[in-house]
């Protein structure tokens, strides 16, 4: 009976803070073929979207694995945020509670943008039935980063962490050394992301 109830109360807490990739993907054989979009830097339009490059897989548990992009003409990659604590989001344009949330991420951005601190969106498990990244921003523009993740980057950070990705959004916050020391499945508010924040900012 109590297994029972905790595989409800599991189900039931996807449902209200979070999306499943598997219940949220439609049937593929009904979705028309997908085109390759390049994605680079979105100076003229105002977005700060940026295609990934590279990922690195981590060699040790907890440690989160790297990955590059190009930004304003300038090579970045998550290594050259060490010394700050980093906060990475990965979600889905088709997702709700990903979208709910992010008033309060850009509100935390604001707040803590004189501290050590970076915010990185990270765009994941794209469909073709779901909107474009480039036209979601431009509906819904961020005042942090979003990086357009892959499939790669998923399997890398579900092997550091030993989350198994299915579901958006998922947070990680690292510590100023790089080690994932918070995830966060299901959407949260400013006032419960804060709280983890400042136990490694402060």
């Amino acid at each position: 009976m109590k297994k029972i109830q905790i595989i409800l109360f599991l189900v039931f807490a996807v449902l209200l803070f979070g999306c499943n990739k598997k219940t949220e993907e439609t049937d593929k054989t009904k979705e028309t073929p997908k085109t390759e979009t390049k994605k680079t830097d979105d100076t003229q339009s105002g977005l700060k979207l940026y295609k990934m490059e590279s990922v690195e897989a981590s060699k040790e548990k907890n440690i989160a694995p790297n990955f590059t992009w190009t930004e304003n003409g300038t090579k970045k990659s998550l290594n050259d945020l060490k010394g700050k604590v980093v906060f990475l989001n990965f979600w889905a344009t088709w997702c709700g509670p990903c979208k709910k949330e992010m008033p309060d991420l850009m509100k935390i951005t604001e707040e803590l943008k004189d501290k050590n601190f970076q915010m990185i969106g990270l765009n994941v498990f794209q469909q073709a039935s779901a909107p474009k990244i480039e036209d979601f921003l431009k509906s819904n523009p961020l005042t942090y980063i979003t990086v357009d993740g892959n499939d790669e980057l998923l399997k890398a950070f579900s092997k550091a962490s030993g989350n198994d990705m299915g579901a958006v959004p998922t947070t990680f916050i690292l510590d100023k050394e790089g080690k994932i020391v918070e995830t966060v499945v299901g959407s949260r508010d400013k006032e419960a992301y804060l709280k983890l924040i400042n136990k490694h900012l402060n």
